[in-house]
């Protein structure tokens, strides 16, 4: 894929902390395109999470949104420097031109370099929709209110999203991490899946770690 059909498909980053054996879905960075600013918020798991540790010193463990003109300097400091002699070569290694600069496209691919903790996958726009989220739901073998309590949803929000009655925009994207990464969803089907009965949730973990292997 292009540096330029990259640049063109996200525009924002699900951001993770991976530890030996758990992987935490920390929060979302975003480029508003038409502020031109960089915005991060932490997931309210996250910050309620054990042994969590902030994703940098600009980003203290609060709910409030953070803002930048620039990306944040402890987020730079991921992307290798141009002047690297294998700079050249960490892009063809991640299928981006060399002479891309849009600092979000160079997290998700060059920026997984290094010893941080902190991990970076693309968040792709517009792209889930209300057809997607009721597959995924059914997949699972969830009932709208069985997967409104295994995620803290509200069953009459995603009822009304499933119906076309809400473009329910900011619960889609939601929605959508889960589906597109089970890890997160196992998180919570292994932190709420008390709502369901035991030989269900077996079957759900099953399907999402088969996920993982794919």
């Amino acid at each position: 894929m292009s540096a330029k059909k990259i640049e063109n498909f996200f525009y924002s980053l699900a951001v993770f902390l991976e530890k030996r054996k758990t992987r935490h879905y920390v929060g979302k960075l975003t480029f508003v395109k038409d502020a031109n600013v960089f915005e991060f918020t932490y997931d309210e798991d996250y910050l309620y999470a054990k042994n969590i540790i902030p994703l940098g010193p600009e980003f203290p463990l609060t709910k409030q949104m953070y803002r930048s003109s620039t990306l944040f300097p402890s987020l730079q400091d991921r992307i290798p420097s141009r002047k690297n002699p294998a700079y050249p070569e960490y892009c063809q290694t991640a299928g981006i031109d060399i002479d891309e600069r849009n600092p979000i496209v160079l997290l998700a691919t060059i920026g997984k370099r290094g010893p941080s903790s902190f991990v970076f996958e693309p968040l792709y726009e517009d792209t889930f929709s209300k057809e997607d989220l009721k597959k995924f739901r059914l997949e699972l073998g969830l009932t709208t209110r069985e997967f409104a309590l295994c995620f803290d949803l509200t069953q009459a929000s995603l009822m009304r999203i499933e119906k076309g009655d809400s473009s329910g925009k900011a619960l889609l994207k939601r929605i959508e991490i889960y589906h597109r990464f089970p890890e997160v969803a196992l998180f919570f089907i292994e932190r709420h899946g008390g709502a369901i009965n035991s030989g269900k949730k077996k079957t759900i973990i099953k399907i999402l770690k088969s996920k993982l292997t794919k």
